[in-house]
């Protein structure tokens, strides 16, 4: 079993109620693996973007005294596969940003926490986790840095924000990969960036006094699709070879950021300013396009089926769910004009509230007339609450799927 914990991530703000950790003083020890020998690594490698001081999850998983008292919520959380937010299925598309323990990793996590979770040797010095997060892909080709601190103020629990960032390039770009680092990462829940060449949301920006705007124009939200969706604890990713964003000269990267407090951030002020690396292709780059398959409005029954015919030869290179409703799964395939059908995504039972773009270990080509074919099955009783989407103005559709290619005719040689 592959699928397991990059990172335990807000386990108590994703339950309904605060379940507080039990711990069992007298639990004898009958576990192989302890905390400071082989637990440690484990969660700071997979867990410690967000289970640290400053974290946005609300405990930190970095020390012995910190995270043996939520050895039973860990184990449960593990056992049940609801952490981390990645969702897909494993065997069904293989993912650039797709990350999983090994069976032995997931196994010793398991033993510890059902088996005494002994600390382990004294003696053992265990690594200082930073409280200040570095760029995950190292040194970005060009930083860009909000103008100005956001205040998140103590009576506000949940907020998006849009900032504007001019990218003051001499040359065009392809932007092969994007990270971010926030100042106040504790309650930054989530990033999507974009690229905005019209100056509609710089206007926006200047008409609000304070740092940013808060809602983005309709009609801009239709022409631009997001380049990156960063959310804390997944895993960064460059694109598949070849492949990029197209920057042009004197576009502004546009930041849609969500900020939103936990039960242990509640009743703080925060201030935040963030950065986002940028990370530029050389040499000959397809631009990346999209287009967005979208289900009916309503649905007939409770299983679920739509689909989209391509008119020309694509290169597939990642997908982006959106789903406004409750679901039992959610299946992705590729249908090719030979009838070879291709596994692109399968979710079970989604989590509407941490979006994520799947890109794929690399490029899966179809011809002309191949479908993209979406299927669905919902429970007896299910319930739809439109969301505002991340890249489709005035949506009617419940399911949208961003669907990220190149074409022979989208290969542009770079000019520096």
């Amino acid at each position: 079993m592959q699928r397991a914990c990059r990172s335990i991530l807000l386990i108590l703000t994703s339950w309904l109620l605060v379940v507080v950790p039990t711990v069992d003083s007298h639990t004898p020890i009958a576990s192989r693996w302890n905390y400071n020998e082989h637990l440690f690594p484990i969660f700071r490698d997979n867990c410690g973007s967000c289970h640290r001081p400053g974290g946005i999850a609300p405990m930190s998983l970095v020390t012995y005294r910190e995270a043996f008292p939520w050895s039973q919520s860990i184990r449960e959380e593990v056992l049940a596969l609801r952490m981390p937010p990645w969702e897909a299925e494993d065997g069904f598309g293989d993912f650039r940003n797709g990350h999983a323990l090994s069976a032995q990793e997931m196994d010793m996590i398991l033993e510890w926490s059902s088996g005494g979770y002994p600390q382990g040797p004294r003696s053992v010095e265990l690594e200082e986790v930073p409280t200040i997060q570095a760029w995950t892909l190292g040194p970005p080709s060009s930083v860009l840095l909000v103008d100005e601190p956001f205040l998140i103020e103590a009576d506000t629990s949940e907020v998006v924000r849009y900032f504007v960032l001019p990218s003051r390039l001499e040359n065009e770009q392809w932007i092969t990969a994007v990270d971010v680092l926030p100042e106040a990462s504790s309650v930054v829940r989530g990033v999507t960036v974009y690229i905005d060449e019209t100056g509609t949301a710089a206007a926006l920006d200047a008409a609000d006094t304070d740092p940013g705007f808060s809602r983005l124009d309709d009609a801009l939200l239709s022409e631009i699709s997001p380049i990156a969706v960063w959310s804390p604890g997944q895993r960064q990713v460059v694109r598949a070879t070849g492949t990029g964003h197209h920057l042009a000269n004197g576009a502004d990267i546009l930041l849609r950021v969500h900020y939103k407090k936990t039960w242990i951030t509640e009743g703080q002020e925060f201030s935040d300013q963030l950065r986002v690396g940028l990370y530029f292709a050389e040499g000959e780059t397809s631009s990346i396009e999209s287009l967005i398959v979208s289900s009916p409005s309503e649905f007939q029954d409770l299983n679920i089926s739509f689909v989209h015919r391509l008119n020309e030869d694509v290169n597939l290179l990642g997908l982006l769910p959106e789903i406004d409703l409750d679901i039992n799964d959610v299946r992705v395939v590729a249908n090719t004009p030979d009838g070879t059908q291709i596994p692109l995504l399968f979710l079970r039972e989604p989590d509407t509230e941490w979006p994520t773009r799947y890109w794929f270990e690399s490029p899966i080509s179809l011809p002309a007339g191949s479908e993209i074919l979406i299927r669905g099955s919902l429970p007896a009783a299910y319930s739809h609450e439109p969301k505002t989407s991340l890249f489709h103005s005035g949506h009617p559709s419940p399911i949208r799927i961003l669907v990220d290619y190149s074409t022979e005719n989208s290969r542009i040689a770079q000019r520096n």
